[in-house]
């Protein structure tokens, strides 16, 4: 068993409303080709999200919105077992939302951690399942998702990347 780890804004999901970020919980669409992605992983992989959500701070959205908007996203996604999220600007507040609850890991060790380029979601996530970086992967569409990965001693890879080379394989298998 293994754990994926997903950023979702620019890599898994998108505005359907075709704006620079989500208006509203709803205003969301998956990817062309991500949703075949995550298909392909077996089910004894662990999949969570990972994403800044500086919104909140920036006063575009409330910390409800925002929760309710990764609880959409776990519904468009099933396979989504949770998602964690870091709220503001400095890195000290991570939030673990599931389908039904919200939970708040603001004071760990990763505390001012948290916001990527730092590593703290993403050291968290893999405290929560038990797993060594060696046993993970993250996909992300930008440079501080890259560099979280690597602060966190986990393989990165791009998610034009992830998405054609789970494309190839599938064409393959047809």
């Amino acid at each position: 068993m293994s754990l994926l780890l997903l950023d979702l804004d620019g890599t898994i999901r998108e505005p359907l409303e075709g704006q620079l970020y989500l208006q509203h919980p709803q205003d969301q669409q998956i990817i062309a080709g991500a949703e075949l992605a995550i298909q392909s992983y077996p089910a004894d992989w662990i999949i969570v999200g990972i994403t800044n959500q500086g919104g909140v701070a920036a006063g575009h959205k409330s910390i409800k919105q925002c929760i309710q908007e990764q609880q959409y996203t776990l519904q468009l996604i099933p396979q989504l077992k949770e998602i964690y999220f870091c709220p503001d600007f400095e890195g000290r507040k991570c939030f673990r939302v599931t389908r039904h609850n919200v939970h708040n890991h603001s004071i760990t060790k990763w505390f001012r951690q948290y916001r990527k380029p730092s590593p703290g979601m993403l050291k968290l996530a893999m405290v929560r399942h038990n797993h060594l970086p060696e046993n993970c992967l993250y996909v992300g569409d930008r440079p501080e998702d890259e560099q979280a990965a690597q602060r966190a001693g986990i393989t990165f890879q791009w998610a034009w990347a992830w998405i054609a080379r789970h494309r190839a394989e599938m064409a393959l298998k047809i």
